[in-house]
């Protein structure tokens, strides 16, 4: 990476939004009049109540929006196309700007109020302060049309008494988020009502941002700036290059040897290689990784050399780790590469099939053969614990409590490894955790 330029990168990557969601916050603040059911009556309504203004100082402090330095959260700050003024607070840090529907433009030709609309329906979270009392046509999120509001707090102000009452309707792919609500969901106490709403408010959006919908848009503009920047800092080296016919002229000082201009030829062929296959790798047009392509690539079904020097007869075997488990006349050994082998069980135990289980941290033995074959379950992480102590090889007389009563004959595995397969399905599944005493 050319770090020279790299002050010239976009800035847009190191941004706290993209990073980490939303640090400063704007909220749509609706106001609805008894009776109201459709927000295209809720959008109309030209100027609020007393009641509404004193919500509305409440919240934050009214600003003249022309000449605004601070966060204006998508509001016009120079020719008031958006309004003349607006409400706006700093709580613990963060910038909120509120879109009020009454201070927003108001058309009387345009019954749907678009230009509120393009504010307020494009917030995640919508304040509705709803006049009248607490018996008139109950709110639901179905009269306000928008599809990007996930949130509404639906705020009461009941003068006789001088509280608020506070309900929270959140879409159904929003996490939960704090904190909950009293019992009964009264506020007397309009300062702590405040701090309870806007730290309500802001905990709402950012588990919004954490939904796919949001959480996706966020990885495609990070990734987009990442690629741009990518660009424009790494050094395009074979540009000029790979549009020439040889490599013969790309070495800028051709050594006089031959022996040596050759090296440095083939020295500058595998650099360009390189870069071209890196580009092809951040384009996803090419395999990272050897093992998948080229003459390294091997088939499922071509043998590997696992130890050059075993000195036993395997009978069977099968991976665990890194290692392999394998059963010999000489007992059950781990064999690593080259290393010593390590005596799991010994030769009294004469295993003739197993299946090792690393998910389930299983170990599936059958010893012996014919009628007299039984079947043998061990923790993996329970042999693990004994060969870093170093203890000697079980035999069959450490095993009598790993072997499994009226397992005869040879199929007793299969039908084993099938029903563990099963249990561990079924396992995942809520009405078998529901109901398992049953």
């Amino acid at each position: 990476m050319n770090l020279e330029k790299f002050e010239k990168g976009p800035r847009e990557i190191f941004h706290p939004e993209i990073q980490k969601g939303s640090v400063n916050f704007k909220f749509g603040v609706l106001f609805a009049k008894d009776g109201q059911l459709t927000d295209d009556e809720m959008f109309s309504n030209e100027i609020g109540s007393d009641a509404f203004q004193k919500f509305l100082n409440l919240l934050g402090d009214t600003i003249t929006l022309k000449g605004w330095t601070g966060y204006r959260g998508g509001l016009d700050t120079k020719n008031d196309t958006t309004g003349i003024h607006s409400v706006y607070t700093v709580y613990q840090g963060h910038e909120i700007m509120f879109h009020v529907s009454t201070m927003l433009p108001y058309s009387k030709e345009n019954k749907q109020q678009v230009e509120r609309k393009r504010h307020i329906g494009n917030d995640i979270v919508t304040i509705v302060f709803q006049e009248g009392e607490e018996s008139s046509p109950a709110f639901k999120p179905s009269m306000i049309r928008s599809h990007f509001t996930h949130i509404f707090a639906l705020v009461r102000y009941d003068q006789q008494n001088d509280n608020y009452r506070l309900k929270i309707f959140s879409e159904e792919s929003v996490p939960l988020f704090g904190p909950s609500l009293p019992s009964p969901p009264v506020f007397t106490d309009h300062q702590e009502f405040r701090d309870f709403l806007l730290v309500k408010l802001i905990n709402g959006e950012k588990a919004t941002l954490e939904t796919p919908t949001f959480a996706q848009k966020r990885r495609r503009t990070l990734d987009m700036l990442i690629r741009s920047l990518y660009q424009d800092l790494m050094p395009d080296l074979h540009k000029n290059m790979l549009n020439r016919r040889s490599f013969s002229d790309v070495l800028p000082e051709s050594p006089k040897s031959a022996r040596k201009k050759e090296e440095a030829r083939q020295a500058e062929f595998v650099r360009i290689g390189q870069a071209l296959k890196l580009k092809s790798i951040v384009r996803g047009d090419a395999p990272s990784s050897l093992a998948a392509s080229g003459i390294c690539k091997k088939e499922p079904w071509e043998p590997q050399c696992f130890c050059s020097n075993f000195p036993h007869e395997a009978v069977c075997a099968d991976p665990w780790g890194q290692a392999l488990l394998v059963s010999t006349d000489a007992g059950v050994l781990l064999v690593d590469d080259d290393l010593p082998s390590v005596p799991v069980f010994d030769r009294t135990l004469p295993v003739k099939q197993m299946h090792v289980l690393e998910t389930l941290d299983l170990l599936v033995l059958r010893a012996d053969k014919g009628k007299d074959a039984r079947l043998f379950v061990f923790r993996l992480s329970a042999l693990q614990k004994g060969l870093e102590g170093k203890q000697a090889g079980k035999g069959r007389s450490d095993c009598r409590e790993n072997k499994l009563e009226k397992t005869k004959g040879d199929l007793s595995l299969h039908m084993l490894l099938d029903s563990i397969q099963l249990i561990f399905f079924f396992s995942d599944c809520p009405d078998f955790t529901e109901n398992k005493n049953e």
